[in-house]
């Protein structure tokens, strides 16, 4: 007599010993869901980029020579240009301000305001580099003007971070590799709130900017998942239109993440969230093949009559 094939075997055994076997799943479950009390859902810049890249091993080795971790906020004056008193102090308070974002590198926050950006001016002794700003902001018509032309002066100045028109000016601010999004994004909302008025209007651009937006909107984000969820629970039991048809694949499906969650969590390593759409779709060919084995199992047992020998088959 022909031995039976090793998956007629195994399944048997598992059929046999259904007890252990569950008990192993469970326990097995149990561990990986302790792993969950890790999981951080956050981005880290330097994980999104091919290490293999060589223009990437180029900014790797020379960080200080740009970092896409930069937010410029445009200050644009809607009724004239910035050689204004007040326009002049709203860049000088702003500035400071975004120089207390949580994670900034300070050595890189630049504007015609900080001292990075410079002006020359000849004297006697030769030429003489200054700040285009000083300690102060000018004061009064004559500074405001003289300041205009300490702008016109700095090829850096008006070529980088004032408009042609002079209309509008950047500030710049680079974020360290370990920049929480969701915390600087709210904060340099918060400073376009605050700086924002019928005479001037902030833009924010950056990558950390398109990052924190993910952020804020992952709460709808969770509830666009629960909603589909919901409905592919609902999809399921107007088909299978049984109990154990509807709950097996649920069940399948939540073990299945349970594991994977919980085995990113015991590994410590975050998860971004522009990926957690691949869990979703995950689930769903868990449903899908959990419904095609659950129909095959109807389908036999229909003939044999028998639970345990059509879960064997």
């Amino acid at each position: 007599m022909n031995e039976l094939p090793f998956r007629f075997r195994l399944s048997a055994w598992i059929i046999n010993q259904r007890a252990i076997v569950s008990a192993f799943f469970v326990l097995l479950t149990i561990a990986f869901a302790f792993g969950l009390r890790g999981i951080e859902i956050r981005t880290i810049f330097k994980d999104l980029l091919p290490k293999d890249d060589p223009f990437v091993q180029v900014y790797y080795d020379h960080p200080n020579f740009g970092n896409p971790l930069t937010v410029f906020v445009m200050v644009k004056r809607v009724d004239g240009d910035i050689y204004d008193q007040d326009t002049l102090q709203k860049v000088w308070d702003l500035t400071r301000d975004v120089d207390l974002t949580p994670g900034v590198d300070h050595d890189q926050v630049i504007s015609i305001s900080t001292q990075k950006l410079r002006y020359v001016a000849a004297t006697p002794e030769g030429l003489d580099v200054r700040p285009l700003m000083g300690d102060h902001v000018p004061q009064g018509v004559s500074q405001v003007e003289d300041f205009r032309r300490r702008v016109q002066q700095s090829p850096n100045a008006r070529s980088f971070y004032v408009s042609r028109d002079g209309t509008a000016t950047l500030v710049q601010a680079t974020f360290q590799d370990s920049v929480d999004y969701g915390v600087a994004f709210e904060h340099i909302q918060k400073l376009q709130e605050k700086y924002q008025d019928d005479n001037h209007a902030l833009y924010i651009a950056g990558q950390p900017t398109l990052t924190g937006w993910v952020y804020k909107l992952q709460g709808q984000t969770y509830t666009i998942f629960g909603i589909t969820l919901g409905l592919l629970i609902v999809a399921l039991a107007l088909y299978m239109r049984n109990i154990a048809g509807t709950l097996t694949p649920i069940i399948c499906s939540v073990v299945a993440a349970i594991w994977g969650f919980g085995l990113v969590g015991w590994l410590g390593m975050p998860i971004e969230p522009l990926l957690m759409i691949v869990p979703l779709l995950l689930v769903a060919r868990s449903f899908s093949h959990c419904v095609q084995f659950t129909e095959r199992f109807y389908e036999i047992y229909a003939h044999l009559a028998a639970k345990r020998q059509a879960a064997e088959v």
